[in-house]
């Protein structure tokens, strides 16, 4: 039964930074799948607002609230990225205090370092700024509603955009340096032009299936709902798919799929398909609905 009604929801915003910032680090797992380490983090002369890891990337977090138009979201992120880039020990420290754990600075892959934006509202001006794919800059926008429905959207970035400022791209770069941004075309230029061929229509395949995200990281391409559904690793003629279930819970009537617990592995979940040709598409699908099912946003 559908109801229909014509009650538009009114949006509450958050009375403050606070606010946001106390709701956002309640609910961190959840929205960016990563483990939340500290509030408020001292290094130096900064303060980091949410300092948080994900576990995946084996990489740090830096989250920053906006709740007022800031014109100078870039600086300010390309800033606290150089600051850990040249304070790793601190960081370290900091996540082996809060997690009583005894990581190394050789442990982390610095090279996925993101800084990221929560806030209400974004000014064209910073959409314009921050609309290049290449950087390692986030923006969340989260809006609240009565009856406390939250809205969160992950804003796009889809174009290049070169800093002007001289002070701020010499930082740019020395971040650079190190902090990489990896693309679905980084993973494809080690492929065959089959294997292009083959990776786009199975990309098609799952984002049929439903709302799914696509984020490149360093060693594979993965695709998102509230967790990865499925990994896909490229090679140059065949392509890995791991599908992100635990042993045992996947119905694989045709046994297509390896047994890979028990084997060092890149992608997320028990399982792994290598295919190579356009045929074995259809047959790999319904084992990635049934990861869809229980990783779903």
């Amino acid at each position: 039964m559908i109801l229909k009604t014509n009650k538009e929801l009114k949006q509450r915003d958050f009375k403050n930074e606070k606010e946001l910032q106390k709701f956002f680090e309640e609910n961190i797992e959840t929205i960016l799948g990563c483990k939340f380490i500290d509030t408020e983090f001292v290094v130096g002369n900064f303060r980091i607002d949410s300092l948080a890891f994900d576990e995946e990337s084996k990489s740090f977090r830096i989250i920053e609230y906006k709740n007022v138009k800031n014109h100078s979201l870039v600086d300010q992120g390309y800033t606290y990225l150089k600051l850990m880039l040249e304070r790793k020990a601190d960081f370290v420290l900091q996540y082996n205090i809060k997690t009583k754990s005894s990581l190394t600075i050789q442990d982390i892959d610095w090279s996925q370092s993101r800084i990221i934006f929560v806030s209400p509202i974004y000014t064209a001006y910073q959409l314009n700024a921050t609309d290049f794919k290449n950087i390692p800059v986030d923006l969340i926008k989260v809006t609240r509603y009565e009856d406390d429905i939250i809205e969160i959207n992950f804003i796009k970035k889809t174009s290049n955009v070169k800093i002007q400022d001289v002070q701020m791209e010499s930082i740019q770069n020395d971040v650079n340096r190190e902090v990489v941004v990896y693309t679905e075309e980084d993973h494809l230029n080690k492929a065959s032009d089959n294997i292009k061929k083959l990776y786009e229509e199975i990309k098609n395949k799952i984002l049929e299936l439903d709302d799914i995200d696509i984020e490149a990281k360093k060693l594979y391409i993965a695709f998102k709902g509230m967790k990865n559904i499925t990994d896909i690793e490229i090679h140059k003629n065949k392509l890995k798919i791991y599908i992100n279930m635990k042993k045992g819970t996947l119905n694989d009537p045709l046994n297509i799929s390896k047994d890979i617990s028990d084997i060092g592995h890149w992608g997320n979940g028990d399982y792994c398909i290598i295919i190579d040709k356009e045929d074995d598409i259809d047959n790999i699908i319904p084992l990635i609905k049934q990861s869809l099912k229980i990783n779903k946003k």
